[in-house]
């Protein structure tokens, strides 16, 4: 049971009953001591959760899709049935200054340009939050649909763009026919291919 989770969630006073049951139930299995805290879910986990906050599956399922209402977090459903959800004070304080000069580990959304993957994949900066992140799509899949491939704590928490381009490098292992190397995953992040320049 995570105290500092738990904490947290009674630090943000949220005024809707059920959904602080909801997060709180979702606090005391979540991981992480400092400014950002989660877990992963399968939807089988769900139903015990549930009752723990009092509520049936279904229920409990609809609050966590609203849940974001009442406080600033991610709450991501896969059609996997995987619940990705992150919370936690770098998500309720202020966010820190743009620097005056840019920089391509801060901001975004910007494209990744690996071939066959060009099309709608991007990568960014999660302003406030001191992370980067990565959506990934290859191009045979629905843009509008989750991301194949999801870059995000609680699951990475990358702070720079060789660790990026290493968590995408492994990412990427069940759908390339050989491991890709990190170093060529950066190039992908940062330089655009010639028919883009």
């Amino acid at each position: 049971m995570s105290q500092h989770a738990i904490a947290y969630v009674h630090s943000q006073n949220v005024a809707d009953e059920t959904a602080r049951r909801v997060f709180l139930a979702i606090a005391e299995q979540s991981r992480g001591e400092g400014d950002i805290l989660g877990l992963d879910l399968w939807d089988a986990d769900l139903p015990a959760l549930a009752r723990r906050a009092g509520l049936d599956a279904d229920e409990f399922r609809r609050q966590l899709r609203t849940l974001k209402q009442h406080v600033r977090m991610d709450v991501l459903e896969h059609t996997d049935g995987l619940w990705e959800i992150v919370f936690g004070p770098s998500y309720t304080q202020p966010a820190r200054p743009r620097p005056a000069k840019p920089d391509l580990t801060r901001g975004g959304p910007h494209p990744f340009w690996m071939p066959g993957w060009e099309q709608s994949s991007i990568w960014g900066y999660e302003e406030g939050l001191g992370h980067l992140y990565a959506q990934l799509y290859a191009n045979r899949d629905d843009p509008d649909a989750a991301p194949r491939i999801w870059i995000t704590p609680p699951s990475y928490l990358v702070r720079d763009v060789d660790e990026l381009a290493a968590a995408i490098a492994q990412a990427l292992n069940p759908y390339v026919p050989a491991r890709l190397p990190a170093e060529l995953v950066k190039s992908w992040l940062t330089t655009p291919p010639l028919s883009a320049r």
